[in-house]
Formats: C-alpha cells, sequence, structure tokens
C-alpha cells in the first residue's frame, strides 16, 4: 500500500494559524457591525476577509447554525478545511520539488 505521504504537525499547525485568523476576523467583522471600529481601514478590511474564512460552512449551512455551532461547529470545521486544505498543497509542492 502506498502512503499519501499526510503530515500531522503540518495540519494542526496550519489549523491553529487559521482558527487564530478566523477568530481575530471575526472580532473585527463584529466591531464593524456593531459601529464601533472608529472607521479604521485595517478593521474594515479584516472584516472583509471574515467572509473568506466563514466558507463553506457558515456560507452553505448557516440556516441550520446557532449559539454554540456557530463557534465549535461552524468555526473549527472551517478551520480544519483550511488546514487540511493547506496541509495538501504543502504536500504537493514539496512533491515537485523532490521529483
Amino acid at each position: 500500500m502506498k502512503r499519501n505521504g499526510f503530515k500531522v504537525f503540518s495540519f494542526i499547525s496550519a489549523t491553529i494559524i487559521f482558527c487564530v485568523f478566523a477568530f481575530v476576523t471575526l472580532i473585527a467583522a463584529a466591531a464593524v457591525d456593531e459601529g464601533t471600529d472608529g472607521n479604521n481601514f485595517v478593521i474594515q478590511a479584516m472584516a472583509k476577509i471574515y467572509y473568506i474564512f466563514r466558507f463553506p460552512i457558515h456560507t452553505l449551512f448557516f440556516r441550520f447554525i446557532e449559539g454554540p455551532f456557530f463557534f465549535f461547529v461552524g468555526l473549527l470545521l472551517n478551520c480544519l478545511f483550511y488546514g487540511f486544505l493547506t496541509e495538501r498543497i504543502v504536500f504537493i509542492f514539496d512533491r515537485k520539488k523532490s521529483n
């Protein structure tokens, strides 16, 4: 059987980084929604980036996500998705580099 070369450390690292970014952009989006951003360009840009981090779970299944599911299911699954995607992209580039 052939191994797929899945690197757990890369996956966990990428997932943690995406969770931090998702949480920071969520706070920025909340600040813009509440009007407490002070018209700061950086905060408004981070709030717009939140729409990237909320894809695919919040975008596709928003009507099913309520209360604690918003954080624990929605954002966590999005971060896991992006972590997996990042790990696979790094694996492909490493494989092409070694050939």
